[in-house]
């Protein structure tokens, strides 16, 4: 592989966005996602792409804490149907190559990750939750528990010294 990975590189996103296929057509959207965020398993193993890969556009930013590979909210935008199609199906990149040599993408796959990177472009994506927003929900009714449940907490012990703060004056003893 050495020094021609480049090159190698070079001849297959042309031919990359030379190819043509058709998987977004066919594919569920909404099980790319799961499948782009690991919720659901690929077929053979393979890592999600989330574990390498962001997708701001589908709420997998900087949330999602990967930052080895580049985000990939603009695939469909840069490559299309047909690009997106021929780099699922042959994984090209030099850092991607080991993690999927042995462990291929299902025709299924491809075209349900494709399908979701096309709804990107489309502005139809699939329900994806939001987790800032899910954290920030959780939080409030976390904090408005605590704040309920603590309301009559120890009110026998606090009221015998705050008795006790009042009968000296006021003053600390």
């Amino acid at each position: 592989m050495g020094g021609c990975w480049p090159l190698t590189m070079v001849v297959t996103l042309l031919g990359v966005l030379l190819a043509g296929g058709c998987l977004a057509a066919s594919g569920d959207a909404a099980r790319g996602a799961r499948l782009f965020s690991g919720s659901a398993a690929l077929s053979n193993g393979g890592a999600p792409c989330l574990a390498c890969h962001g997708f701001a556009a589908a709420g997998f930013g900087a949330a999602g804490g990967a930052s080895f590979g580049p985000d990939l909210s603009s695939l469909n935008e840069d490559y299309g149907d047909d690009g997106v199609a021929e780099v699922l199906a042959a994984l090209p990149f030099p850092s991607m190559l080991p993690i999927y040599a042995k462990r291929p993408l299902t025709e299924q796959e491809q075209a349900d990750l494709g399908a979701f990177f096309a709804a990107t472009r489309t502005g139809a994506l699939p329900g994806v939750g939001r987790l800032a927003a899910t954290v920030l929900a959780a939080l409030v009714i976390f904090v408005g528990l605590i704040g309920l449940l603590g309301q009559r907490r120890l009110r026998a012990v606090r009221r015998p010294l705050v008795e006790q703060f009042r009968n000296r004056g006021g003053k600390q003893a």
